[in-house]
């Protein structure tokens, strides 16, 4: 009886303490971008949801919700969407940033505080600042991870059924 009111104390006061994981976590998406008639798509993983990307004038913006105090963002700006140095603006105030360069992508990481609704604005000299954003920008490209979770659910249920008539089989063929 001691044994199980010690375990009962440990299960309901330790995940007290637990700090959550989805701080830390990030979801992937990724929008197009149509710059100089050729569209490049633009990769993000963070912990907060982009809802937007729009281009005007010579800023690129991200609209972005956030549910955490903490935030953490990861982006791949292909090389060919811009040139220069880019700097990063939270709600008009410049915010550090992390950026790696590569022959191919610029990978920025930016970090803030913060929950709410925010407008995060990419300020680079654009190779032309006047194209749009192509149509599918608005629709973030899972389909890999859609693909990953039809399969699971098929086998899932492929087992389900497999289990149900081996019992079904097996309580039939037993003499009564």
């Amino acid at each position: 009886m001691k044994f199980l009111v010690i375990l009962l104390f440990f299960l309901t006061v330790l995940p007290v303490f637990a700090e959550p994981l989805s701080d830390r976590t990030g979801l992937s998406t990724s929008f197009d971008v149509r710059v100089d008639g050729k569209t490049f798509e633009i990769k993000t993983t963070a912990n907060f949801d982009i809802r937007n990307v729009r281009f005007e004038q010579e800023s690129m913006f991200l609209d972005i919700t956030s549910s955490l105090e903490n935030n953490i963002g990861e982006l791949q700006i292909p090389k060919n969407v811009t040139s220069g140095q880019i700097k990063f603006y939270l709600d008009g105030a410049e915010i550090p940033t992390k950026v790696l360069q590569n022959e191919k992508i610029s990978f920025v990481t930016l970090e803030f505080k913060g929950n709410g609704t925010h407008t995060l604005e990419m300020k680079s000299a654009y190779v032309s600042p006047n194209d749009q954003l192509s149509s599918t920008s608005d629709v973030p490209k899972n389909n890999d991870q859609t693909l990953t979770i039809v399969a699971v659910v098929v086998i899932m249920i492929a087992v389900g059924m497999g289990s149900t008539f081996a019992y079904y089989y097996k309580t039939k063929s037993k003499p009564s």
